[in-house]
């Protein structure tokens, strides 16, 4: 077991170089014998634990996936102990939320994998799964709060707390938090009436 956990542990730390390279020098940059340096290990070292740059990039956005998916698994599970679903606009106020910003800061690293230019298409696939994995998260969500096209929804909430976070970066402040889930809020709701309006004809020509 010890062996087992300081394998892992070693696994992390060239994680931790690896992230903190590309932060850096950009993911261009991030070659092995920057991330052998900054682990303080031989590079042979690096190939012992992963086979190549494909297996490092995808531990490094399993890791960015996994920090999402944590923060919002923490929030259900701390919710949950008060005997109640968190509601639509718990959630909302979560996600625009500072404790949620402290996870966009911690990914920072995948803002700056994005802003890279020439990715191939591989890679560029990768980095979307990332987001495709957030969106599933916050579609599943909006479904237990019974909210209609929540593909839509989900989409538009996703992008709009993006952006809210590194606007956040720039300076604009945690005090727009309210403002911003009362907005997302409204937005919902009005879209999931709209949406229930345009369905009802066609449901009951169904009936018919």
């Amino acid at each position: 077991m010890g062996r087992k956990n300081r394998s892992e542990e070693k696994r992390q730390d060239i994680l931790d170089a690896f992230e903190n390279v590309i932060l850096r020098d950009g993911f261009a940059g991030a070659s092995q014998r920057k991330i052998a340096e900054e682990a303080g290990v031989n590079q042979p070292i690096i190939h012992h634990y992963f086979s190549g740059g494909d297996e490092l990039l995808d531990a490094l956005l399993q890791r960015i996936t996994e920090r999402y998916r944590q923060a919002l698994n923490a929030f259900i599970t701390t919710s949950a102990q008060s005997d109640q679903d968190p509601s639509l606009e718990d959630i909302l106020s979560f996600l625009c939320s500072a404790e949620f910003h402290q996870v966009s800061l911690q990914n920072e690293v995948m803002f700056r994998l994005i802003g890279q230019t020439k990715h191939t298409d591989k890679t560029t696939n990768r980095l979307a799964e990332v987001y495709h994995e957030l969106l599933a998260e916050i579609r599943t969500y909006l479904e237990k709060a019974q909210v209609n096209n929540t593909e839509q929804i989900a989409y538009t909430i996703m992008c709009i707390i993006i952006g809210h976070d590194w606007a956040k970066v720039l300076g604009f402040g945690e005090h727009r938090n309210d403002m911003m889930s009362t907005t997302l809020m409204s937005l919902v709701s009005e879209t999931n009436a709209d949406y229930t309006k345009r369905a009802e004809p066609s449901d009951l020509a169904g009936a018919l």
